[in-house]
């Protein structure tokens, strides 16, 4: 008989949200200066590592830093293995907040309150939902006959080699079944491949003079700095235009900062990309032919302006392919645009990029490709799931998703992402004021926790 576990998780729901605020108060945002050979990721990741395996020691798993690229906490000796991959780092903080993004507020009151955090949902809570769920096992001696594992990384936000190292440096086991809660209820069978690329040429964009823009290659640009020759009328011009933008003068130079909305790049017509209202803006006041030109070009972003839209069939009503441009730079006559590419099983990557590069005139350089995902609707694996999350919820009609998005499920083997947002409850991931519910993490324990007893009872 199924353990009730609705009931047992109201006893882990004050603990876990204690932990949760205490590990987004981390700013474990990767630091190239101040990595070391403990840190590789910086001290903010490494900060935020070490308290998640200091939760793991508490109460009572087995723990290992794994030479600081991710915290492993684990427990049981015999039986199929039980994964679950989650992510202690976060991408960097941008927009406007209306709450401090490390400060962890909560607002609202009953169903209605919220904790406000950068990774509150991307992806530190349901890594302490995950760990609540182990707890509660361990606590009520229902881990039987399996074991379990949670492996927290600190690098997926900036393409996993955290979990690329814990499998081939390390050499850990895959799991037999296992989820990463990175994504969506109720459960995501298929996820687009990924190509991270950079477009560069040399170009004469005169009068700018530099461009510097985006934070991260996953996320729509949503600020772009562009330094030009002290131009009084260009204010007025703007205005006229209703562009909204940051102007600063200095001396006979002025930065224009062209502002936009940032969103994840699994979705970029959710977003407003601020380089491509600059390339716009620019090359229509200015005649910069060749800004003019990317700016009618790129605009559509699943690749349709420049021939390089596919649709997969597979993937229902997220089969389009997107291209979401992230960071954008030019100096010294040099143009680079960061691409990220996101593609069913029905696209052909290297013609979609080289269309790209054909029509823009710009050399291409594939950075680092993910494969699609795809697991049949039907493995046991989706099903004990689906049946958790159901009994779970109640939600008995939900069914399994196909998404754009990328997560460790590409990098663990039998894994696929499971939850962690609700359906109307996305959470502003990457985006300012990002949130989550402190009913939807409380109801993740308890959804947790009958999914990894379900699949401690799997055979292989």
């Amino acid at each position: 008989m199924q353990p009730n576990f609705k009931k047992l998780s109201k006893n882990y729901e004050e603990l876990g949200l204690k932990a949760l605020r205490a590990l987004i108060g981390k700013e474990s945002v990767y630091d190239a200066k101040s990595i070391s050979d403990d840190a590789p990721y910086g001290k903010g990741v490494k900060s935020a590592l070490d308290y998640v395996a200091s939760l793991g020691k508490e109460y009572g798993f087995s723990v290992e830093t794994c030479d600081g690229r991710a915290t492993e906490i684990s427990f049981g000796e015999k039986g199929p293995l039980i994964g679950i991959y989650a992510h202690a780092d976060v991408v960097p903080v941008s927009g406007k907040w209306e709450h401090k993004p490390f400060a962890a507020d909560i607002v609202g009151e009953g169903k209605d309150a919220k904790i406000i955090g950068r990774g509150s949902t991307d992806d530190k809570g349901p890594l302490i939902a995950s760990l609540m769920a182990m707890k509660l096992l361990k606590d009520n001696g229902l881990i039987k006959g399996f074991r379990v594992r949670l492996v927290a990384g600190g690098d997926e936000e900036r393409g996993s080699s955290c979990l690329a190292y814990y499998f081939n440096q390390l050499k850990k086991p895959h799991c037999d079944y296992g989820f990463t809660p990175d994504a969506d209820f109720p459960l995501i069978y298929a996820e687009k491949g990924i190509h991270h690329a950079t477009a560069s040429a040399k170009l004469d964009l005169k009068p700018v003079i530099a461009m510097d823009g985006g934070v991260v290659r996953n996320a729509v640009c949503d600020r772009l700095l562009v330094t030009l020759p002290l131009d009084k009328k260009l204010p007025e011009k703007l205005k006229a235009l209703g562009i909204s933008c940051e102007i600063t003068e200095a001396g006979q130079i002025m930065i224009v900062t062209f502002l936009g909305k940032s969103a994840h790049a699994s979705k970029p017509e959710t977003g407003v990309n601020a380089a491509l209202i600059a390339f716009k803006t620019l090359g229509e006041i200015y005649k910069i032919e060749a800004l003019a030109k990317l700016a009618k070009l790129l605009e559509e972003p699943h690749g349709k302006g420049f021939n390089g839209y596919f649709y997969s069939e597979g993937f229902g009503t997220a089969g389009d392919s997107t291209f979401s441009y992230g960071i954008i730079k030019y100096a010294d006559k040099k143009l680079s645009i960061t691409i990220d590419y996101r593609y069913g099983e029905k696209a052909k990557p290297e013609e979609a990029l080289s269309a790209f590069a054909k029509a823009t005139g710009m050399e291409v350089s594939v950075d680092s490709a993910l494969p699609v995902l795809y697991f049949d609707p039907k493995h046991p694996l989706v099903s004990t799931l689906m049946k958790s999350y159901k009994r779970m919820t109640l939600k008995l009609f939900d069914k399994p998703m196909a998404i754009g998005g990328g997560t460790y499920a590409k990098e663990a083997k039998n894994c696929v992402a499971y939850g962690c947002t609700f359906k109307g409850h996305d959470g502003s991931i990457h985006s300012p004021n990002e949130y989550l519910y402190v009913d939807d993490f409380n109801k993740q324990i308890a959804i947790y926790a009958d999914a990894i007893y379900s699949l401690g009872q799997l055979k292989k």
